[in-house]
This record gives C-alpha cells, sequence and structure tokens, in this order.
C-alpha cells in the first residue's frame, strides 16, 4: 500500500520569484569552484552563498545594484548588475580582507570549544531572547499573508524544450527561465496563489484564518499529489529546538543545543539602516546528520534575527531529494518584537539519484506577510468563528483583483503554464507522476481511471493465482460523486468475484457524505481487527503474491453495506454503517467456521446484520480536497478511533446478538535527534456469545512483508479472542546511532526497533459453541487459543536500504516470545525468528 506514495516523495518547497535574477557561478584562479562565496547586494541582506560547485541564484525587486562577491583569504569583487546581465563567471584572486570590527574564523579543522567561538557569545542572546521575539510576545495581533506555490520542471535542454514546443520552438524559448545553473532551463506545469488574513489571540491561544482569495492554474486537477506536494512543507519554526520536516526531526540551527551538531563561523559584519549585523554560518559537524548548512544575519544588541537561509545537506539522504532550501526574512520592531515578513521554500526532486545532470522536479513556495496591527482587540467572540472553504469555487476573485494584491510578476508564468499544460508530452510526464502516487491509470476523455496496480494480482490456497481489475470514475480531485469498484478471478477456483461502491457528498457545510457498497468476494477476516468507513473489503491477508506457509483460512464473504459520516470539523468524525454479511468458509474441507445454533445443530454459514456507531479524532492532521473522497497529508498527528458494534438476530435473517467496543490510539512522537517513536495501542470487548468469525482475531501476517499493526511470526487465527488489548512500537532512529559509526555511515543507513505485545482472553461459553466442530475432512482446525500469557515479538531492522535516490527497502529481523500454538491445525508451524521486507517510499 505504501507505494500509493512512491511519486509524492518527488516533491515540495516554494518561489522567489521578483523583477531581477541575479546567477553565476565562482571559481579561484585554478578554476576550481568555491563553496560558501557570499554573493550580496552591497549595503543590503539581499543575496546568497555559493553551494558546492560554486553555483549561486536568487532574486531581487531592485532592477539594478552592485553585487559584492567576498570570502576570505581572497579579494572582494564588485559587478554593477542589471536586468541584461545574464549569468556571471567570477575569478576570486588571493588576497588579504582584514575586517576590524569583528573576529573572524574559518571552519576548524580541530573543533573549537564554545567558549573559543566567537559566535558563542551571540548565539547565546540569540536564546536568552527567543521568547521575547515575534507576535507571541503581544496580547492580540492580525497580518495578511499571501502564499505563491509553483511546481515545475528543472534541468531541461533545448532539445527536450523543442520536442514540447515543436514549432513553437523559438517563439517559447524566449518565455522560458533558466534553471538555478543558468544553462539549462526550467518549464512551470502548476502554479497557486492564497491570500488570507489571520487574526490571533495570545491571551487564549485562539487563531482565526479568514481565506479572501484563491487562483491556480496547470495540471494539478488529475489527483491529489499537487495537494500533497504543495503542502509538504509546513511553516518552519528555527527557533525551536528541533524542526519536523517529511516526518522526521531536524536539529535546528539556532537550537540550544546547536553546538553539539553543528560547527559555527562568525564570518563578518555590515551595517544595515543604521544597525550592525552581524553573518553567522553553520555546517553539521556529521554530514549524515539530519541537520542543515547555511547563514544568518543577527542585529546587534538587540539580538534578532534578520534573515536566515538554510539548505538540507546532501549528506541526510532524503529519498528523491536533491536539494532542500528554505529562507526566512524579519522586520525588527522596538528592538525587541520581530515580524516575520517572508518565507520562501525550494525543493529539488528527482527519481534515480542526485547527480546534476539529471532533469527533477522542483518546487516553490514563498509566503509574504504585511498588514501587521499588534495589540488591538476584537469583540468577544471573533476569535471563534472558523470559515471552512466548502467549494472549490468558493474564493475565486477577479483579475483587477489579483493584479492589485500581486506581489511578484508572475504574469507570465501564467500565460506560460496555460499553453504548456496543453502539450501531450508534459501531459504524459505529469500523467505519469499521478498513476505512480496514485496507483490509477487514467482513461483520458472517459473520467475513468484503472487501478489501484498494485492490488493486480495475488496467490493463495484458496483461488491459486488472483487477478483483480480495479476502477473508479474520477474528473476531478473534488468530484462531489465517485463510483468504484473492482472484478477479480481465481485460477484454481475458477470463479469471479466482484465490488461496486458509490459515494456521495451529501452537504459541503457541514460536510456529509454516504456511500453503499455490494460485494461478492473472498475474505481474510483474521487479518484485522476493525475500520470504520471501508466498505468493500480489502485485507492483504488475500491480496499477497508471496506468503509464508498455507492459508486455509479465508471465507467467502457476500456484503451489503451502507455508510453515513458526519464531519464536525475537517479532524473530527461522526459516522455510522449498517451492514448485511453472509459468511461461509472459502474452503470447507480445510477450513470450518461452523457453529453450534441454539437447537444444537450444526451451521455452517454466520448471517451477520450490524450496525456501527464510530468516532475518529485527529487534531493537527493535514487534509486535502472538497469532494467526496479526500486525501491526508503525512505530517505527525495523534489518531483516535473509537467504534461500538451491535449485532441484531432475527433481523433479515441475522444470526446472533451482540455488542462489541473496540479503541484504537495513535501517537507519533518526535524525540529530536534521537529520532522517531511510533505508538499504537488498541482494545476491545464483545459480549454475546459468537462463532469464530464474528469474534476478534489477533491480526496475523503470513506474507513476506511488513504490515503495520500486525504479527509477523503469527498465523491466521492463532489467537481468537473476545477480549483483547495489542499493542505496536515503532522507533526509528534516524540515523542517531549509524551516522555515528565509521565507514557505516557512508553506507547512510537507518537503524530501528521494533516491539508488538497481545494479550486475550475468550469465555467459556464461546469455546464451547465451538467444541467438536470439524471440517469435512473430520479435523478440529481452529482452536480458541487465547494468549493465556502475553505473547510479543520483537525485533531491529535497516531502512534507508537502496542506491542513489532509491532508497525505500526496509529489512527487519523479528523474534518472537514462546507459546503454544494451535493442535490439530493444518497451518504450517510458525517459525521463531524470521526476516521480513517492506517498502517504504516515503520521503
Amino acid at each position: 500500500m505504501k507505494l500509493k506514495f512512491f511519486a509524492l516523495l518527488v516533491f515540495s518547497s516554494l518561489i522567489l520569484s521578483a523583477q531581477l535574477t541575479i546567477k553565476g557561478k565562482v571559481v579561484d584562479e585554478f578554476d576550481t569552484p568555491m563553496p560558501f562565496v557570499n554573493v550580496i547586494i552591497k549595503g543590503t541582506t539581499n543575496g546568497t552563498t555559493t553551494d558546492d560547485e560554486g553555483r549561486f541564484a536568487f532574486r531581487t525587486k531592485k532592477n539594478r545594484g552592485v553585487l559584492e562577491i567576498s570570502f576570505v583569504g581572497f579579494q572582494t569583487q564588485t559587478i554593477k548588475v542589471n536586468p541584461k546581465t545574464k549569468y556571471l563567471n567570477i575569478v576570486l584572486k588571493e588576497g588579504t580582507d582584514v575586517l576590524e570590527e569583528v573576529i573572524v574564523v574559518t571552519k576548524p579543522k580541530k573543533r573549537l570549544k564554545k567558549k573559543e567561538n566567537p559566535a558563542y557569545r551571540i548565539l547565546k542572546e540569540i536564546w536568552k531572547r527567543k521568547r521575547r521575539n515575534g507576535v507571541d510576545l503581544v496580547n492580540y495581533y492580525q497580518y495578511k499573508e499571501h502564499k505563491t506555490i509553483e511546481i515545475g520542471l528543472n534541468n531541461l535542454d533545448t532539445a527536450f524544450i523543442k520536442n514540447i514546443f515543436k514549432k513553437d520552438y523559438k517563439k517559447a524559448i524566449k518565455e522560458i527561465q533558466y534553471d538555478s545553473d543558468g544553462i539549462n532551463y526550467y518549464i512551470p506545469i502548476f502554479l497557486s496563489e492564497e491570500v488570507k488574513k489571520v487574526y490571533g489571540d495570545n491571551k487564549t491561544g485562539k487563531v482565526r484564518e479568514d481565506i479572501e482569495a484563491e487562483k491556480s492554474e496547470g495540471l494539478g486537477a488529475q489527483g491529489f499529489v499537487f495537494d500533497r506536494m504543495s503542502n509538504t512543507f509546513q511553516n518552519i519554526d528555527v527557533f525551536r529546538n528541533n524542526i519536523t520536516l517529511l516526518r522526521k526531526s531536524f536539529v535546528s540551527p539556532l537550537s540550544t543545543d546547536g553546538f553539539a551538531t553543528y560547527d559555527y563561523v562568525l564570518y563578518d559584519s555590515i551595517t544595515d539602516n543604521n544597525t550592525k549585523l552581524y553573518n553567522i554560518y553553520f555546517f553539521p559537524i556529521r554530514d549524515q546528520d539530519l541537520a542543515f548548512k547555511g547563514n544568518f544575519w543577527v542585529a546587534d544588541k538587540a539580538f534578532t534575527i534578520k534573515k536566515l537561509r538554510m539548505q538540507v545537506v546532501k549528506g541526510a539522504n532524503l529519498n528523491f531529494v536533491r536539494g532542500l532550501t528554505f529562507e526566512k526574512e524579519f522586520e525588527v520592531r522596538n528592538d525587541s518584537v520581530y515580524i516575520p515578513t517572508k518565507n520562501a521554500y525550494e525543493g529539488d526532486f528527482t527519481f534515480l539519484d542526485k547527480n546534476e545532470a539529471n532533469k527533477g522536479l522542483t518546487i516553490k513556495k514563498t509566503i509574504y506577510y504585511d498588514d501587521y496591527v499588534l495589540d488591538r482587540p476584537r469583540p468577544s467572540g471573533f476569535y471563534d468563528i472558523e470559515k471552512q472553504k466548502i467549494r472549490p469555487d468558493q474564493y475565486e476573485r477577479s483579475d483587477a483583483y489579483w493584479k492589485k494584491e500581486e506581489k511578484e510578476s508572475i504574469e507570465d508564468t501564467y500565460k506560460l503554464i496555460g499553453s504548456v499544460k496543453k502539450k501531450k508530452q508534459i501531459r504524459k510526464i505529469t500523467g505519469f507522476i499521478n498513476t505512480v502516487s496514485s496507483g490509477y491509470i487514467n482513461l483520458r476523455g472517459l473520467n475513468l481511471q484503472l487501478g489501484p496496480f498494485w492490488t493486480a494480482f495475488a496467490n493463495n490456497e484458496v483461488e491459486g493465482f488472483r487477478t483483480r481489475l480495479g476502477f473508479r470514475t474520477f474528473k476531478t480531485k473534488d468530484d462531489r460523486f465517485r463510483l468504484s469498484g473492482h472484478l477479480a478471478y481465481g485460477f484454481k477456483d475458477e470463479e469471479f468475484k466482484y465490488g461496486l461502491e458509490a459515494r456521495y457528498l451529501l452537504s459541503y457545510q457541514p460536510r456529509i457524505t454516504t456511500s453503499v457498497a455490494y460485494q461478492k468476494d473472498i475474505e481474510q477476516l483474521g487479518s484485522t481487527l476493525f475500520n470504520t468507513t471501508q466498505l468493500l473489503g480489502r485485507t492483504f491477508g488475500s491480496t499477497a503474491l508471496f506468503s509464508r506457509g498455507n492459508n486455509f483460512f479465508l471465507s467467502d464473504v457476500e456484503k451489503y453495506a451502507t455508510n453515513f459520516d458526519y464531519a464536525i470539523n475537517n479532524n473530527f468524525h461522526i459516522g455510522f454503517n449498517f451492514t448485511h454479511a453472509t459468511i461461509k468458509s472459502a474452503s470447507p474441507e480445510n477450513f470450518s467456521i461452523s457453529y453450534l445454533d441454539d437447537v444444537g445443530n450444526l451451521a455452517s454459514t454466520v448471517t451477520d446484520v450490524a450496525s456501527d456507531v464510530y468516532l475518529t479524532f485527529t487534531p493537527g492532521r493535514f487534509v486535502y480536497g472538497l469532494g467526496v473522497e479526500q486525501r491526508f497529508g503525512r505530517n505527525v498527528f495523534p489518531t483516535i478511533v473509537i467504534n461500538y458494534r451491535h449485532g441484531y438476530k432475527g433481523f433479515l435473517n441475522g444470526t446472533h446478538d451482540y455488542d462489541k467496543i473496540q479503541i484504537k490510539y495513535n501517537q507519533p512522537i518526535l524525540l529530536g535527534k534521537f529520532g522517531l517513536l511510533d505508538t499504537t495501542v488498541e482494545g476491545g470487548k464483545t459480549f454475546g456469545e459468537l462463532p469464530v468469525s464474528l469474534l476478534s482475531v489477533i491480526p496475523a501476517n503470513q506474507s513476506f512483508s511488513l504490515v503495520p499493526n500486525t504479527f509477523s511470526l503469527l498465523n491466521f487465527y492463532d489467537f481468537v479472542t473476545d477480549t483483547y488489548v495489542s499493542t505496536h512500537f515503532e522507533h526509528h532512529f534516524n540515523g542517531f546511532i549509524l551516522n555515528r559509526i565509521p565507514l557505516i555511515r557512508k553506507l547512510n543507513l537507518r537503524s530501528l526497533l521494533t516491539f508488538r505485545a497481545a494479550y486475550g482472553t475468550v469465555s467459556d461459553a464461546n469455546r464451547r459453541l465451538n467444541d467438536g466442530v470439524v471440517n469435512s475432512n473430520g479435523i478440529e482446525n481452529i482452536q480458541y487459543n487465547t494468549p493465556n500469557r502475553v505473547y510479543y515479538e520483537y525485533g531491529f531492522g535497516l531502512e534507508n536500504i537502496g542506491y542513489g535516490n532509491l532508497r525505500f527497502l526496509r529489512v527487519d529481523a523479528i523474534w518472537r516470545s514462546d507459546y503454544t500454538p494451535p493442535t490439530n491445525s493444518i497451518a504450517v508451524p510458525t517459525p521463531k525468528f524470521a526476516i521480513r521486507i517492506a517498502i517504504r517510499p516515503g520521503l
């Protein structure tokens, strides 16, 4: 299932368009590229530093100015720049460059102690003032936020441009922008803008956000992938000790524990608007750590950050990431209050490796903040009002509005995207991205998609080799109605299986959805404990291509189901399900789910007529899409699910009356540089006498792949319970251990530890219900083998295995505790140790 994120990891960041673009390369007299050279518009902080190859690129609102290029030990150069300046090749000569105002140091070969480092004094003052800076200092605040997101293809050569534009090549080449290297080209394929007003009350902690306008153009309507990409990077608070990025924790260069991760270099100083600014560079001590390199400007006396630029080091080796850059600018008020004025994020992503010559995908995201009003309270109840977007066209505005609000000249970009999105080659590229990320293939002109492709083939003992063709209707990601289904065929049992589900968005505000489904298919009921809104069976137990041992423990299920879901808000849902399911063994000669009915007769079919009422709470989760189907971001958030189920005997021929309550809680915990701990705890209780097919089975996993919240060294139906509790813990060290081991750290591997445990019981009444029941071969193959003591599995693993950018393989070594396996079982005995793999293509 994780393959649906495979192309999502080809994405995310932002845009810095302006009137003058300055690009070039800095080398020394021997033509050797010079990294970390300061390139800046003289008298300002507007500029950048060269990368590892000596290249630089930045944009400025100024039409002209004097570019100053400086590096310790070399002669400073100044060059006049104007709109005619295209690409600068700069050679720095060795010389003297003495700064009288500050002590200048280079990155030491031997680390300086903190008190010996001139930057330490400045950082101490920054740490003291962390809590005093920003809008958090005032009681009330408001401001306007203008966000621009651009996605495009980078590193394109003239042959690629000619292939796309053909006869229009000469005209197009004049409109297309240069890439950051100033040699190859960049083509935007998606652009969006959003303007909103933000109001905050620090006394109560309440924040109100009112969207004022939205605008977009490009190839973003084919799927959720562009929404996902656009929101990969949320606001990054550099004043926190740890920064959450792509579900990983990076140490901030302004962290109070920064000296354990970074080397700091006090480089030089300038005077800007009568304020003296110090320029401090920072470099990771270990290149493989989840850290940044860059520099920041600090105002003297007030010790507030004026501007910060940082990028993820290549050694961090994030999948598909060739480069991530972040810039922040602040305005200082009253020597103590800083307020953000601009955040800029830019990501460069490639598929196979990080080779600079390969084509890639650029994501740019720029946020401007202005119209600040501080300490002006609003009327009572103002901050409680929540304005939600409920229609795709809700905040459309006129061209005159956007011309007034425009922060940068991007009209030409919109025109270029309008032309590019019609090109066949570009549509193929974006279609491929959406296919890999979602698993569905677009049938152009039919508003229909086939997939997902990762469920197309499977194998099990009942059906043999199984093929499956799925489909769904899809016009845009905001479709109000969606029809989906599948047709499957087993080559051993020579039978067709199928399912169909229709979903409709009844109301945008409040958000109310309903769905109905019918299914006649094979299911593995012992591979999951419960779900809420999934009406069609999609359990991995019957869809795995390769598995351990044999598996006859499959059920033939014919089901009618309906769902009604009410969203109090995006992350708090109340829902109701009603199902009518007829369940029987898919292989009665090997696996019996028969039971003794009320008069003591043997019954082989269960008719489960039941209703579910559930609550789901996911605070902080990112939600995308306004149609009946939504998608969720991969950010860190807790999940709480409570489900109450009641079975009806007699109604619509239901065979059993029962009650079941289940609770599940998942909490990822970021532990700074020590990694991420993912914890899950769930439990349930069933009231009533039930056959095995309606009890709670501790989820087993007989496939060779890792599946979340299952036990890899159990067979299906090893533990059948009516009362249970289970826990799952995974700690991902994100390189904290292996990055500190010589030689091994060069492999860029990541380590992890796992622990899973389960405990359950079953009542005597439920044991008696199945006593003496045998399959058609006379074998009593299902036992109520509840764990009389805690059953657990533990292990360690390595992830980030692969080559180049393709590092999505994970391998776990797993052991289990001793337990007494079921007797007279047709299942192969479970191993005490196993190696399991997983594909985790996520960033």
